[in-house]
């Protein structure tokens, strides 16, 4: 097995996971605060990734992983709570899509110019993915969504900055140096848990319980092996290619809900789900 197919393996694993950690992040932030959410999930993190270090006898990360592993969550915590501030102000169908489709576009650019466009199966598969995304995280604009005017721009401004938050947790993640995979992972999530003490102390929310929120904690342990999945496949792909794969895990989502929680899925969500499914096949060729 070569080094791209199993880079692209680990990728549809991590969207896999990131899936059902979407799904169940859903869950807790019907009785949390995202904010809240967000902390139980890095703090699931860092006892994680200090466990496995010490398990795998890692080194300590150079501070350039260190940098960049603190950058990735940061700036993924951004477009956690800039895609929250969209979903709640109903424009739910404009920013979804838009900030899934830019967090899947900017490592391509960036893996153009570090690396050079990849060949043209591997392009239209991108471009593919981008459509796949975009028809599934799209909701229905006819249910209480405010889409028209003034609504519709600010939507998609707020959708582009949240993509750009997840597109640059990407970045920055691809960029941690080889060698250690848990200890950078480490810093990463204590930023995260900084981000999120800032806001909750700034709002003056209470501090969650994790153990009062089992699914938290659930949801919180498969985002960080979604983590360190797309980190070792981003070392063995192409970043960009690792993470368009990554992206589409919107169709997990929809997946689980449809299996679950008996949803519908509209036309255009379940024409997303058959395009990803294309796209990927293209892109891991």
């Amino acid at each position: 097995m070569t080094d791209h197919l199993l880079g692209a393996i680990y990728a549809l694993i991590a969207a896999v996971l990131y899936g059902g950690g979407d799904f169940g992040g859903g869950f807790a932030s019907r009785r949390l605060n995202h904010y809240q959410v967000l902390l139980i999930f890095s703090l699931v993190g860092v006892v994680a990734m200090a466990v496995l270090a010490l398990l795998w006898n890692e080194e300590m990360p150079t501070a350039t992983s260190i940098i960049n592993a603190m950058l990735a969550s940061t700036f993924g915590a951004f477009g956690l709570a800039t895609l929250y501030k969209g979903l709640a102000s109903r424009r739910a169908c404009i920013v979804a899509p838009s900030s899934a489709v830019i967090a899947a576009g900017l490592p391509v650019i960036y893996g153009a110019i570090v690396q050079g466009l990849p060949d043209n199966v591997t392009l239209t598969g991108f471009i593919l993915a981008a459509i796949g995304i975009w028809l599934t995280t799209r909701g229905d604009p006819s249910i209480g969504e405010q889409t028209a005017g003034e609504n519709a721009g600010g939507g998609l401004l707020i959708g582009v900055l949240a993509g750009l938050g997840f597109g640059l947790f990407f970045i920055f993640m691809a960029r941690i140096e080889p060698g250690p995979v848990f200890s950078p992972l480490i810093f990463g999530k204590l930023a995260s848990i900084a981000v999120a003490l800032f806001v909750i102390i700034l709002g003056k929310m209470p501090l969650p319980n994790p153990v009062k929120n089992p699914l938290a904690l659930v949801a919180g342990f498969l985002d960080v092996m979604a983590n360190v999945l797309y980190l070792v496949s981003s070392s063995l792909t192409r970043p960009d290619i690792a993470a368009v794969l990554v992206c589409t895990y919107p169709a997990v989502t929809v997946l689980l809900s449809m299996l679950f929680l008996k949803e519908k899925i509209n036309r255009s969500q379940g024409f997303g789900v058959l395009v990803c499914i294309v796209a990927i096949t293209l892109i891991i060729i």
